[in-house]
């Protein structure tokens, strides 16, 4: 289904089920990345900007259920420490884990804050927050921030944009396969890093 399609599905919903269907889409794309999530965001941003419906309900529906996605996670990783799964792990998997927290702990807050602005693997980084055995009171502040400052901007995208919803999800799109392939390049570096240190 493409964005105006969408929207136009939302607008004729009553506003209960719409708002339970952007709260749903925020949380999932969080607990399922492939799932897409932030057209869904899009949608309701326009709904906003293009059809007058209340800003208040809206962003917060879709804030709530970043965060609620993002402590899913959260409690994922650290439920996997408290379990012994990590401990039962294959050494070399093990010290992988270990690798990867311990770069977590060092820039946690930093990946925590500009996690929403991420597309397709800001969910691990909740997991590792928990794998790490932060707190979750700051965990969830960042994810606050985090949702509030994304969703902020797709709200003042589409007051500049007019309320021009094949614009907004161009823009959109554009955002997410620039920060894709940037993404897939740190993934690759750290990897190498990670095997290095291994080989050391």
């Amino acid at each position: 289904m493409d964005l105006v399609a969408l929207l136009q599905l939302l607008n004729q919903m009553p506003p209960e089920s719409a708002y339970i269907v952007l709260f749903l889409a925020a949380m999932i794309e969080y607990v399922f990345p492939p799932f897409p999530g932030d057209t869904v965001v899009v949608a309701g941003t326009a709904l906003v900007t293009a059809f007058a419906w209340p800003l208040a309900p809206v962003f917060t529906v879709v804030t709530v259920g970043a965060i609620a996605g993002g402590g899913l996670d959260f409690a994922l990783g650290a439920w996997l420490v408290r379990s012994g799964a990590v401990a039962r792990m294959p050494p070399k998997r093990r010290k992988i884990v270990d690798l990867l927290v311990a770069r977590f702990e060092r820039y946690g807050v930093i990946y925590l804050a500009v996690n929403r602005f991420i597309p397709g693997v800001r969910a691990f980084f909740f997991i590792a927050a928990g794998l790490a055995g932060l707190r979750a009171g700051p965990v969830l502040f960042w994810a606050l921030v985090s949702a509030t400052a994304w969703n902020g901007l797709l709200v003042g995208l589409g007051i500049f944009l007019g309320g021009n919803v094949q614009q907004m999800g161009v823009w959109v799109g554009r955002h997410s396969m620039g920060v894709g392939v940037v993404v897939a390049v740190g993934v690759g570096w750290i990897a190498l890093q990670t095997w290095r240190e291994i080989r050391r």
